[in-house]
């Protein structure tokens, strides 16, 4: 990982416990120096939305829960699906969810903006494994 110093995660999700033990699992494993967490994911979009404006937005790697009150992991993407190819080209998405059934499992395979699924409370070898897949080609 030390290959992407400028790394940054934001972790969105409406349960404040998982937050706080996601940003710790990725402290400890040195994933990223920067995590931005988000309990809404209406704020969310609209940090990212702030950046649109930035002449180098840094890879942004967002691990976004499937279930929210207000608005869902899905009506998210639906949202950022409308920002520009500059920022959708540094996202990275991950949705996270705790009951896995087959409904969520379709639709977000079917998903081009979503990289994997995988399931709460996050597993530290597994998140690392896809994040270092997800830069490896680069």
């Amino acid at each position: 990982m030390n290959s992407i110093p400028d790394l940054r995660v934001i972790l969105i999700d409406d349960n404040d416990i998982d937050l706080l033990l996601h940003e710790r699992l990725i402290s400890i494993q040195q994933i990223s120096r920067t995590i931005l967490a988000f309990s809404n994911a209406n704020k969310a979009l609209e940090f990212l939305s702030s950046n649109i404006t930035l002449p180098h937005i840094p890879p942004t790697v967002i691990l976004l829960d499937i279930q929210m009150p207000e608005m869902d992991g899905f009506e998210f993407l639906r949202s950022f699906d409308s920002y520009p190819k500059k920022i959708k080209n540094q996202c990275y998405i991950i949705m996270v969810s705790s009951s896995l059934d087959f409904g969520d499992i379709s639709r977000t395979n079917a998903n081009p903006l979503v990289i994997r699924l995988l399931k709460k409370p996050l597993q530290p070898k597994e998140l690392k494994e896809v994040i270092e897949g997800i830069f490896k080609e680069q």
